[in-house]
């Protein structure tokens, strides 16, 4: 009997994390897909520094803070990036990408590969969550039949 309880607790987790999974993957496909329609313009570095990330040589994280003006509106807006491209210099001029209905969301466009791992990640946590529940409920239905009998 704690054999089938432990079967359909399987399918239950798995539920659960296929729920999960998929509820987090439509917003997270919604976001990179919304980068796509973003606008570009040019940046000004305000502050660039690198941070030790782990100790290890070679290991940094390269920091950027920069501004810009939104043509659409007008508007002089901020931005900070922790992967910035490597050789970015204070005073330089780069790229960035933004919303332009709400210009304060806004990256380089170095950072939107990024944006991708999660919907990946969660599309394969949805798969996961369907396999441990279809293992589940084929375990249950295994031992109800092995009772029966």
């Amino acid at each position: 009997m704690t054999d089938l309880f432990g079967a359909l607790g399987l399918a239950l987790i798995g539920a659960l994390i296929c729920a999960s999974g998929y509820l987090n993957f439509r917003d997270a496909k919604k976001g990179a897909r919304g980068g796509r329609r973003w606008s570009r313009t040019t940046a000004h570095v305000t502050k660039t520094w690198k941070q030790d990330v782990s100790g290890a040589a070679g290991d940094m994280m390269h920091h950027v803070n920069y501004t810009f003006t939104a043509p659409e509106t007008g508007g002089s807006y901020y931005g900070h990036s922790e992967h910035s491209p490597r050789g970015v210099a204070t005073g330089d001029d780069i790229e960035v990408m933004y919303d332009p209905k709400a210009p304060y969301n806004n990256e380089l466009p170095a950072a939107r590969s990024a944006m991708w791992f999660f919907p990946i990640a969660f599309g394969v946590l949805t798969i996961v969550g369907v396999l441990m529940t279809l293992a589940g409920l084929v375990g249950a239905v295994v031992i109800l039949v092995d009772l029966i009998r």
